[in-house]
């Protein structure tokens, strides 16, 4: 009976199958399930011929009608949880922007809200924990979405995580609140979109527990952001003089846009005294009492019920599964006037789309589905930061200093004093995703990182810098963890050495989304197209961050920990070497957006500035996927502040001309 409870009332989450997957121990590791169920109508033929057989076995342990009865009643009217309802707004998603407009359209309770999401409720320890990142990717609580084969990336197939629970991949990433440079905005070219419109956006939403109220910062919104809670105070210093030694200035606000980008520092996080503040905590979760708000998890969404019989295409819905392909396909009703948001996130908002009928015409008519709105941006312009790293053991005499010694005993155990460090003081590694510290280095001797007019964005081999005390066990970051369960399983200690991150953090290339089949359960067709652009900019940026980073560990504060090189290694010593590796090694930092880009022609874009769907009477897109180039930051910043601008917009609080001075009255 898995649609009974799928279906659990809501003035809280309804959790379904997907909810159930897994345990929520202290650090565990999540053990995901799957359950069978068989439609209604099969349920209840099952049941009207099984009260036949208990009425001939009477005086057995046959079932007692009157329970029979209520079973009946139960199934019949909770078979389906939206019923005879209508609703404004349909939200289809439970990620970051959806947590942020679930609670904002919800407010005073007039419109009735939606929430849609594919997976499970928002109570994993592992979510809560910010060290617990390395159980998160490739879990139950992950897509585990991987790419075509890249011919350029040496035939590999690229991992991209995206969240799948509620408060989407803020519940996932790696906490850091980096919001770009103001160029990084005015670069989008999109009028009422510019680094001015969205700042106050951006300090609306900020309650900063280190920076005061002003400028560029907020101590009144629903997303907490603080400094980090720990320090490795050898090698977080040892890094920081040898940064300071190649010429690189202290960056005591990366967020502060009266100041240059450049620089090394320590980056704020999305965290709450040492907890993930991700966006179902902070924004979801305080309106869930709200009797006007439904959520919905274990709700897939297959596809958003478009009419054309007015003659213009128009939103009436969205269709959904509470039991995964074998399911009843539930429809979901707008009322007179309402709207579907697409909240899916850079992947999958595109490919509803697409399973819609709305997207490139003729790739639709490919797959035999009838075309509701012929919009070839639709899925394209996928943007994304490569990464690679290198990575350095530490001298014999300072074995044991490294985060992973803070966190783990030598045969792999988690130490008493870290948890307790977390418990009692929400302080200590447990409060640390590892990469809290770093810097944004111009690695090829800009100046300044001027905007290029024949790109549309900032200088190239502008490379963003994750530094972190621990090593990495494998070339692409995201194996390390995998390796690391091996090593636990035979008892090993982690190696003790530091790990440089080097992101090409304002890319050139661009990949894309489409689709594999017209089956809504089929996974998207994926390229994130990694040094795929014509002058080969990417690959220069981060070869350029290679010898950067070696440079870095060359220099006295640091050099005097390390011994070596594990990666790339001694024997990559030629740029065409370093070529090799990258392309062999290079992977996401998980930063997608751009697949439905927000622009002024349906030619070029798929939203126009009111982040209405070109074309589609009543839909919409806030998430990741509207932003037309990517910024040189986080993305979860942004789109928190693009979700607050976007619900001002739907609840006509706000409009694109006016809509910094509705932000400071409103906040």
């Amino acid at each position: 009976m898995a649609t009974i409870a799928a279906s659990r009332s809501v003035q809280g989450v309804a959790s379904g199958p997907a909810a159930r997957s897994g345990r929520s121990g202290s650090l565990g590791l999540l053990a995901g399930s799957k359950r069978a169920t068989a439609p209604v109508a099969a349920i209840q033929a099952q049941r009207t011929a099984s009260r036949g057989a208990a009425t001939a076995c009477r005086g057995s342990t046959a079932v007692r009608a009157s329970a029979v009865e209520d079973i009946q009643k139960v199934l019949t009217e909770t078979s389906s949880p939206v019923a005879g309802k209508q609703y404004d707004y349909i939200l289809v998603g439970g990620g970051t922007a959806a947590c942020v407009l679930a609670n904002r359209l919800s407010e005073g309770g007039a419109k009735r809200v939606l929430v849609l999401e594919a997976g499970p409720d928002n109570t994993s320890r592992d979510v809560k924990i910010p060290a617990a990142i390395t159980r998160l990717f490739r879990s139950p609580l992950d897509w585990n979405l991987f790419s075509s084969l890249q011919p350029q990336l040496a035939e590999r197939q690229i991992y991209l995580a995206r969240g799948r629970l509620l408060g989407g991949s803020s519940s996932t990433n790696a906490t850091l609140y980096h919001r770009g440079a103001a160029a990084d905005y005015d670069s989008w070219g999109v009028p009422g979109w510019g680094a001015a419109d969205l700042l106050p956006w951006f300090i609306k939403a900020e309650t900063n527990a280190d920076f005061e109220a002003g400028k560029f910062h907020g101590k009144q919104g629903n997303m907490r952001v603080e400094n980090p809670r720990y320090t490795n105070e050898k090698l977080h210093s040892a890094f920081f003089a040898s940064a300071q030694q190649m010429g690189l200035p202290r960056n005591s606000d990366f967020n502060n846009w009266d100041q240059d980008h450049g620089g090394y520092g320590t980056f704020q996080v999305m965290q709450d005294k040492g907890t993930r503040a991700d966006m179902y905590r902070q924004y979801l979760k305080p309106a869930l009492g709200r009797p006007n708000l439904q959520v919905l998890t274990g709700a897939s969404v297959t596809r958003v019920h478009i009419d054309k019989a007015s003659g213009k295409a128009t939103a009436l819905g969205v269709e959904f599964s509470l039991d995964g392909p074998a399911g009843q396909r539930l429809t979901a009703e707008l009322a007179p006037g309402g709207e579907v948001v697409m909240c899916a996130g850079a992947v999958h908002t595109p490919h509803i789309l697409q399973l819609s009928g709305v997207g490139n015409g003729r790739e639709l008519r490919e797959h035999g589905m009838a075309v509701a709105t012929d919009l070839p941006a639709v899925g394209a312009n996928l943007q994304d930061q490569p990464a690679c790293l290198t990575a350095a053991p530490l001298k014999d005499k300072y074995d044991g200093i490294a985060i992973s010694d803070d966190i783990y005993t030598a045969k792999g155990q988690i130490r008493k004093r870290a948890v307790l460090s977390y418990l009692l003081r929400g302080r200590g590694p447990l409060t640390s995703t590892g990469c809290d510290r770093g810097a944004f280095v111009r690695t090829s001797g800009q100046a300044l990182p001027d905007l290029q007019a024949s790109t549309g964005g900032f200088a190239c081999h502008f490379n963003w810098v994750r530094f972190v005390p621990g090593m990495a066990l494998d070339s692409d970051g995201v194996s390390t963890y995998v390796r690391f369960a091996k090593f636990q399983t035979q008892g090993l200690k982690w190696p003790s050495g530091i790990t440089v991150q080097l992101i090409a953090c304002r890319p050139q290339s661009v990949g894309s989304v489409g689709l594999k089949s017209a089956d809504p359960f089929d996974a998207p067709k994926l390229s994130p197209g990694y040094l795929t652009d014509a002058a080969g900019a990417d690959l220069a940026t981060l070869r350029s961050g290679v010898h950067w980073a070696r440079e870095l560990a060359r220099q006295g504060p640091l050099a005097e920990y390390l011994s070596g090189e594990l990666f790339p290694g001694s024997a990559v010593d030629s740029d065409a070497a370093i070529d090799e590796y990258i392309r062999g090694s290079i992977h996401s930092s998980n930063a997608i957006v751009g697949t439905c880009k927000m622009g002024g022609s349906p030619a070029d874009s798929v939203v126009d500035t009111q982040l209405r769907v070109h074309g589609v009477e009543g839909l919409r897109v806030v998430d990741a996927s509207v932003v037309p180039r990517i910024p040189g930051g986080q993305v979860a910043a942004p789109v928190v502040a693009i979700a607050e601008r976007a619900a001002a917009l739907l609840r006509g609080e706000a409009s694109i001309a006016g809509a910094a001075a509705a932000a400071t009255v409103a906040a």
